[in-house]
């Protein structure tokens, strides 16, 4: 009778067990989860305040998270007129930044490699300007598809111009130029693009 009642004791706990986990793996097996490999970003300061003119300020930003913290970087800005007093600026950076995750907040390195072209309307030259320049930053999520980010850079620039009507014999030399970069920007970013993990 002892034995019986074991027995019983003994198929019930293994009953139970065995429907819990049945129902810890099917719950695991059904709730999928997504994170987003796209970003596209500009700076609201500058749109909010109206108050900066930095060139940078302009950039149409975009990442791509081809893993949870790592991405690709890219930035474009298009500036075209053909006003006397202004001219044709367009100007691109492409880079990598890596990071991490901690609760609503991301820190995040990296560097981006720059060009930008300049021609004013006005005068005759026009330039090339290339560069480098490491990145931090730091990012904060309101939601799954709204965050706000700043970041620092230090841009290493090399400057080709290109005057040849002008009697300048230094006109067309070559310079260096450090800089710090994307101070006082906060960037509006949206994310989309939905990936299982």
């Amino acid at each position: 009778m002892a034995g019986s009642a074991k027995n019983k004791l003994k198929l019930l706990i293994t009953a139970v067990l065995t429907f819990v986990s049945t129902a810890v793996f099917s719950q695991d097996s059904t709730v999928v989860r997504y994170r987003y490999q796209h970003e596209l970003g500009i700076d609201v300061a500058n749109i909010l305040t109206f108050l900066k003119r930095n060139a940078d300020s302009y950039l149409l930003n975009y990442r791509w998270h081809y893993r949870p913290n790592r991405a690709v970087r890219a930035a474009f800005n298009m500036a075209l007129s053909d006003k006397s007093s202004m001219g044709l600026y367009p100007e691109g950076r492409l880079g990598h930044q890596w990071g991490a995750a901690i609760d609503n907040w991301r820190l995040y390195g990296g560097g981006d490699l720059y060009a930008a072209f300049g021609h004013h309307n006005n005068l005759s030259g026009s330039y090339w300007k290339l560069g480098i320049g490491p990145v931090v930053g730091v990012q904060y999520f309101f939601n799954k598809h709204i965050s706000l980010s700043t970041e620092v850079t230090l841009n290493a620039f090399y400057s080709l111009p290109d005057d040849p009507k002008s009697f300048d014999p230094d006109a067309d030399k070559t310079f260096y130029e450090f800089r710090f970069g994307s101070v006082g920007m906060f960037h509006i970013n949206y994310h989309f693009g939905k990936k299982k993990l």
